[in-house]
């Protein structure tokens, strides 16, 4: 009768491609509802829906390589993420009313073909396959991969898993067969993780740990010539990658203030609530910051691990410390951040830490009463208790995606799970004023703003309120106390030119429109406005020449512009 309940189990859940079948159907069904959400202005209202035209044309591909992800005007940014672009290239070539969707349905996919992709490292590195696929379906479902899959701009960590899984997977066949095709197919999936997120400079460190904690040291010293070529490797393509992202970020890490050893030791005590997130993923927030975060299911966390490690028999001491090695280094590039700003811990990076546990307790093993149960007792047990887990962490996963489901949904649990961030506040009262509840609105920029008096784009913001009132000299006052912090904020100018509009100061508004274009040459509707002005007072020399910038700096032309620069187009189509 076992027998027969044994091969059941095998044939259901273990032959062949049935493993990726059930990840990706229960990975589905937790998810599915995502498919239908729209933004929620955090980032993915830049990244997916404001370059839209940018992503559509797949001229742009190589662009893609010279920019940071936000196009950042002026040169520059923090993030060289190439890869990344080329996605939501590839989901642009829909239509733009699909581009959502297919955004979304796209993070669905990668988030799928990763857990597969460790099922697959699982059984590279001999753990049984009914663990291995136990492991990769809570992966799967584990409410901190909710940030990952529902929101759009989170996808970056499940691209970058999509290379390092394999990245492994060579190395580990090249360790083991000598072969150089392995070689080169490590080094291959090496540079596209480097060009996914900078995270991924930690997995040469990464796989000389697994060499020292898991190969023999006499074998080392055999295969020098192996490590030599490894390090070659490493060293030829991380140089290659650091130039390029070099030439575009024009600094070290970025164009911020930064102090990375500094940034490290303050953010350090965030690993604590982090990894309490792992193991009780209870204290989950869409955008937190440390302040706010709870330490005690951190300590409940290590206490258990603790008493486990206590009453563990015959522990695996080299996965334990592979484990901890794969949590810190993967987790240590998210401690760096700007030290002129508030420190947030979005959840999405712990996508590729949190892996690490799985090897802990791999290596923990079982604790010593467990052999008080026969075997039959023993799998029935397993069995019910995965089931439980799988279940429990499915259905808090599924109540969890509903605050990805909108804007207002995302930033008011923002702000409700930490209240403290002037950032959140700020970012729930723009989410007020785009659907039209000013007095809100103003509230939360107020609030923003007595957080952190010099919280960027919060007094922008409450400019356009009192521009919406009619009240234009709080206005504009408003709008210069946000240049006197964030000189560069091309924003602030373009609006300080509509003011100006509205008020009927005309030399104003073109001066301001015109230090729009300085600051940010690409801002369409600086252009537009400029062009628009001349067209109307009948200025056809200057309103040529903004139509001309507009179509020499890539951007989509008004109608008016096409007849001013192609007048003979314009008589055949009307003909």
């Amino acid at each position: 009768m076992n027998n027969n309940r044994e091969n059941w189990f095998q044939s259901v859940f273990l032959n062949s491609w049935r493993p990726f079948f059930w990840i990706a159907a229960v990975i589905f069904l937790v998810y599915c509802s995502t498919l239908f959400y729209n933004i929620v202005y955090l980032d993915d209202n830049v990244l997916v829906v404001g370059h839209y035209q940018f992503n559509k044309n797949l001229s742009n591909i190589f662009q893609a390589f010279n920019e940071d992800i936000f196009r950042t005007s002026l040169g520059g940014g923090s993030f060289y993420r190439p890869i990344l672009r080329l996605s939501f290239m590839f989901d642009a070539q829909f239509s733009e009313e699909a581009v959502v969707f297919m955004s979304h349905f796209s993070n669905l996919v990668l988030h799928i073909f990763s857990a597969c992709l460790f099922f697959l490292l699982l059984l590279k590195l001999n753990i049984k396959k009914e663990i291995a696929l136990f492991l990769s379906l809570i992966f799967g479902v584990h409410p901190l991969t909710a940030q990952t899959v529902s929101f759009i701009a989170g996808r970056n960590d499940s691209l970058l898993a999509i290379f390092v899984f394999p990245i492994i997977m060579f190395f580990l066949d090249f360790l083991e067969t000598k072969r150089m095709k392995y070689y080169v197919w490590h080094l291959i999936f090496f540079g596209l993780a480097l060009f996914t997120k900078e995270t991924a400079a930690i997995l040469p460190f990464l796989c000389a740990a697994f060499i020292l904690i898991f190969v023999n040291p006499k074998k080392i010293i055999a295969d020098l010539k192996q490590c030599a070529y490894l390090l070659a490797g490493w060293g030829s393509v991380g140089i290659f990658w650091f130039l390029a992202r070099r030439e575009v970020l024009h600094n070290f890490i970025g164009n911020a203030d930064y102090d990375v050893l500094l940034s490290i030791y303050r953010n350090f005590p965030a690993l604590l609530p982090a990894i309490g997130k792992i193991i009780l993923p209870f204290d989950l927030s869409v955008f937190p910051v440390m302040k706010d975060m709870m330490m005690i299911y951190g300590i409940i966390s290590l206490i258990l691990l603790a008493v486990w490690f206590i009453l563990a028999k015959n522990k695996n001491y080299r996965l334990i410390i592979f484990g901890t090695a794969w949590f810190f280094l993967f987790i240590s590039l998210t401690l760096i951040k700007p030290m002129d700003t508030t420190p947030e811990f979005s959840e999405n990076r712990i996508y590729l830490p949190m892996l690490g546990f799985a090897f802990i307790f791999l290596g923990l093993g079982k604790i010593k009463f467990w052999e008080k149960f026969n075997n039959i007792t023993q799998k029935k047990i397993l069995l019910g208790i995965s089931a439980a887990l799988m279940i429990t962490l499915s259905f808090v996963t599924i109540y969890r995606n509903k605050y990805y489901k909108d804007k207002l949904s995302f930033w008011n649990n923002a702000v409700s799970t930490s209240p403290s961030f002037a950032f959140n506040h700020n970012n729930l009262g723009a989410m007020f004023f785009l659907d039209g509840e000013k007095d809100e609105a103003e509230k939360e920029f107020n609030k923003a703003l007595e957080i952190n008096p010099k919280e960027r784009m919060a007094h922008n913001n409450l400019g356009l309120v009192y521009m919406e009132k009619g009240e234009f000299d709080k206005a504009d006052e408003e709008f210069n106390k946000e240049l006197e912090i964030n000189p560069y904020y091309d924003n602030a100018y373009a609006n300080k030119g509509l003011l100006y509009y509205r008020m009927g100061k005309m030399e104003e508004a073109v001066d301001s429109w015109k230090k729009t274009l300085e600051v940010n040459p690409g801002y369409s509707q600086a252009l537009y406005n400029l062009f628009i002005y001349y067209y109307q007072n009948q200025d056809k020399e200057n309103a040529k020449y903004w139509a001309e910038e507009a179509q020499n700096r890539g951007i989509p032309l008004l109608p008016e512009m096409q007849k001013m620069l192609n007048p003979l187009d314009s008589i055949i189509l009307n003909k």
